[in-house]
């Protein structure tokens, strides 16, 4: 269980003094959906750099496979190097290749099977039903986040981790930097200096059922209260009774997918200019529906957070076009036709339709699933930005240049990704024991 060390409240003296609802510059935010998420926003990350756009971003909102990118730019944003035209000349090394290499290896097998083997955690897995708790999940990501949120940037942007409570059934968030606080709306919000970006990120990123919901524990002298981590003082609902009680000593979180995938909840009141990078599997319609009480109750709950993300897209659309806000969104399945801007790079519908089944997972993804992914965010953000939000680009005519050049074509697409769609567990298990016993 996570344990978070008492400490005094600090807040954005700026947030108090009024300077905030639209006034924090741009935020950009990046999706839930395992790796295919992860990698789909890095080629996103990459072209943003190239047109000058990175550079600028004030606040990164994310969920899930999004976070585990976030944690990657928040943990090394200070060694990024600027040239003049605000282009980030080392980000290749200092981000891109660093995520590749986390990317290609099983990290799902390792702990799904790997924590059950292993005769030191019978006695917590007995405790929690034999379900692996994401508090696993932050160990694993600890060796590649090693810091604590207040120890991210002070003078850079913000980065943001959203996770569910399930037991308020709210968005909560983690704030690092300067203003390093954590909460939802009805529990409260707290100071979160000793919390630790891999806890965010595994909270973030902590799928059902794969994984059971992260346990952070707060010494019961922890100070809540209904100020924000934008300094905004929150009232509380009357509807929730008891739970809004703000004396939570026990949170549980779970995948920030649940409540929110896009990563918008938490800052919708206080951007205007925002940058919704969208990776989650496609919804689609079914030729038929298994009899069978567990299918159809999954199949309704998949309808469920479907409309609910549809929604909100829908709400991010209408407010752009009726310039209350301004930026644009891009989805995994955006056709690229649908983009007014006259140049525009990407692959075909075959490809794309291809992409766009690559399963939700944390599994040792392939190369060529990595760069046909890649590529896809990279075309589908240069098409969407240079068509809605061209102001915000420094170098606008930044040449394209694919991150995987080999596999631009449809045709290597296609083959690289025929079987993307597929979970290969028994063949991980067999590939995970195998080295176990090598």
């Amino acid at each position: 269980m996570v344990e978070i060390n008492n400490g005094a409240e600090r807040t954005n003296r700026k947030s108090e003094s009024g300077v905030m609802q639209g006034n924090l510059g741009s935020c950009l935010c990046l999706s839930g959906g395992g790796f295919r998420a992860t990698l789909f926003h890095l080629g996103v990350l990459t072209r943003l750099n190239e047109l000058g756009v990175l550079s600028t971003i004030t606040t990164f909102s994310s969920v899930s496979g999004g976070s585990i990118l976030n944690g990657f730019l928040a943990c090394n944003w200070d060694k990024l190097e600027a040239s003049p035209d605000g282009v980030f000349k080392n980000f290749t090394d200092v981000i891109v290749e660093p995520v590749r290499r986390f990317c290609a290896k099983d990290l799902r097998t390792a702990l799904l099977l790997g924590v059950r083997l292993n005769p030191k955690n019978w006695i917590s897995l007995l405790r929690d039903r034999m379900s692996v708790s994401a508090n696993f999940l932050a160990e694993a990501y600890e060796p590649v986040f090693s810091k604590k949120l207040s120890e991210l940037p002070q003078n850079g942007p913000r980065f943001i981790f959203c996770a569910t409570n399930v037991l308020t059934g709210a968005c909560w968030h983690f704030h690092g930097g300067l203003v390093a606080r954590m909460g939802d709306f009805y529990t409260g919000y707290c100071d979160a200096t000793a919390v630790r970006v891999s806890d965010a990120v595994a909270a973030s990123s902590a799928f059902p059922p794969g994984f059971s919901a992260l346990k952070l524990s707060v010494p019961a002298k922890t100070e809540f209260s209904r100020t924000d981590p934008w300094g905004e003082l929150r009232v509380v609902s009357a509807k929730r009774g008891a739970s809004t009680s703000l004396t939570a000593t026990k949170i549980f979180l779970t995948d920030g997918g649940v409540y929110d995938n896009l990563g918008v909840e938490p800052v919708w009141k206080s951007y205007k200019t925002l940058l919704v990078s969208d990776a989650g599997r496609p919804f689609g319609a079914a030729i038929k529906c298994d009899a069978g009480a567990i299918r159809r109750l999954s199949r309704a709950s998949e309808i469920s957070m479907e409309q609910v993300a549809a929604v909100r897209k829908r709400w991010l659309v209408d407010q752009f076009l009726s310039t209350n806000r301004f930026g644009t969104l891009w989805t995994l399945n955006t056709r690229l036709g649908d983009f007014p801007l006259p140049e525009k790079t990407g692959y075909g519908p075959e490809a794309a339709r291809l992409i766009q089944a690559v399963r939700t997972d944390l599994d040792a993804f392939t190369q060529g699933e990595i760069a046909c992914l890649e590529n896809h965010g990279y075309s589908l953000s240069d098409a969407a930005v240079r068509s809605y939000a061209s102001q915000l680009c420094k170098k606008s005519d930044a040449p394209f240049r694919w991150p995987s050049e080999v596999l631009s074509s449809d045709e290597r697409a296609c083959d690289s990704l025929k079987t993307s769609h597929r979970r290969k567990v028994i063949r991980d298990i067999f590939r995970y024991l195998s080295g176990l016993f090598a």
